[in-house]
This record gives structure tokens, sequence and C-alpha cells, in this order.
């Protein structure tokens, strides 16, 4: 299944324009996002250290400050994307 650039979640629809050196970062973000655990009660986990690890080296990002870069970027979006899927299941009264 081929990624579709243009498939945005609604909870994104507002975000400010990306600069154009991070698409990659937020490329990285919704492949991995597909690697997701499931948290102990149905919840989204965090994305694993050993996914990030294992893009880096598929996409040939061997260099320490560019793997350390992307696991930050990846970090920092996935714990926004976790944040906001935690005040999801507030308003839903924890429901699903």
């Amino acid at each position: 299944m081929e990624h579709d650039p243009t498939f945005c979640p609604p909870f994104m629809a507002d975000r400010p324009e990306l600069a154009p050196h991070l698409g990659v970062y937020s490329e990285a973000f919704s492949d991995l996002s597909t690697d997701r655990p499931l948290g102990a009660f149905g919840g989204a986990g965090p994305i694993p250290w050993s996914a990030i690890d294992r893009y880096a080296a598929r996409h040939e990002i061997d260099d320490a400050d560019d793997f350390d870069r992307l696991r930050r970027m990846i970090r920092v979006q996935d714990r926004v994307y976790l944040d906001h899927m935690a005040e999801e299941a507030k308003t839903r009264g924890g429901k699903s």
C-alpha cells in the first residue's frame, strides 16, 4: 500500500505549514506509527525504539547524529500524538 501524502487525520487539519526540510520526519512518523503496539487497555503505545532503528537502517541513516535527530523528531511527534489520544479517551469517558 502506497503512502498517501494528502491524507490528514482530522485532529491535524489546522496544523501549521511544515517547513520542507522537516517533511522527511513527518513521513517517517507516519510510517512508524503503523508499528505502534497497543497498550494494556487497548490504547496506542509509543513507537518502539527498535522500529525507529529498523527504519533508519532501511533508509541508510547510519550517522549517529542523523539517527539521534530522527529518534528525537519521532519521539516529539509521538508524545504529541499520545497526549492527543489520551485527551480523546478522557473526552469519551475512557470508552473506545
